[in-house]
């Protein structure tokens, strides 16, 4: 059975969650409510690499996230980007 870390209620109720393999944004963004987490401190602080690493594995997982959390995970309105910057998960 996998283990799951619950992060918050879906736009149908539905409970959202990962696998604590990746985990780690959520934890981080939940952690960091209201404020900007970089691109740069996602890839050093959930995946140990190197901050200056070119990959879309961050947007990628952010666009895979937003499936769970936001009603409509194009026009994001918990989850949002900071353009150029990263991504701040909203305080409600």
């Amino acid at each position: 059975m996998a283990q799951v870390l619950i992060i918050g209620a879906g736009p149908n109720g539905l409970v959202a969650a990962a696998c604590l393999a990746k985990a780690g944004l959520p934890t981080l963004v939940v952690e960091r409510r209201g404020q900007v987490v970089t691109k740069a401190e996602i890839l050093e602080r959930v995946w140990n690499l190197n901050p200056e690493t070119e990959t879309r594995a961050v947007d990628n997982f952010v666009m895979r996230l937003r499936r769970y959390l936001e009603e409509d995970p194009r026009s994001p309105r918990l989850l949002q980007t900071v353009r150029g910057v990263g991504y701040r998960l909203v305080e409600e």
